[in-house]
């Protein structure tokens, strides 16, 4: 399924129609039918991939228990446990990605995740990079070398190679706003 294009599609629906719609695919998700078809795929130990919606990324992560309507997991990057939604459990292996390379399409929320290298560019019109750490409707929040910045989707960028900041060793930081 190509997520930009169905996001594309629902840019022209009304707010009741997306409301609508939001009911509707809760009451799916949440079928036994999907849950068992979930359940009979997985097996305690074994290692599954699921997409955090809250992160807009995806994680790994060990299958613990299995709940009457949530899974139990253990992420294989920090250890921490957690109690997921069948749902968001991702068997197929599809790309969660929202973004198509070299599209030159403005970024959205929709194209970002939290702890993501990207650029901006500052009041003075200088390059920066940093990691995302908040994505809000109309900005987000990056921390840099230099502090954190709230960056309006229009002065990003995305950063594909070189040195760039990963915030492992900022230890106090300064607020800052762009546009």
């Amino acid at each position: 399924m190509n997520y930009r294009d169905v996001l594309e599609t629902l840019k022209k629906a009304s707010a009741f129609d997306l409301y609508r719609l939001s009911c509707a695919i809760d009451r799916e998700m949440e079928r036994p039918e999907h849950i068992v078809a979930v359940q009979r795929q997985v097996r305690t130990g074994q290692v599954i991939r699921y997409f955090d919606g809250t992160e807009n990324r995806e994680y790994e992560a060990r299958v613990t228990k299995f709940g009457r309507s949530l899974l139990h997991v253990e992420r294989i990057d920090d250890g921490r446990r957690w109690r997921i939604p069948y749902y968001m459990v991702n068997l197929g292996e599809v790309d969660v990605s929202v973004s198509q390379p070299g599209n030159n399409k403005p970024i959205t929320a929709n194209d970002l995740s939290i702890g993501q290298q990207i650029g901006f560019y500052d009041k003075e019109n200088q390059e920066r990079s940093g990691v995302v750490e908040r994505i809000n409707q109309k900005s987000v929040s990056i921390r840099t070398e230099t502090g954190r910045w709230r960056v309006a989707y229009c002065y990003l960028f995305p950063v594909i190679e070189g040195d760039t900041f990963d915030g492992a060793d900022l230890i106090s930081v300064a607020d800052n706003e762009t546009a």
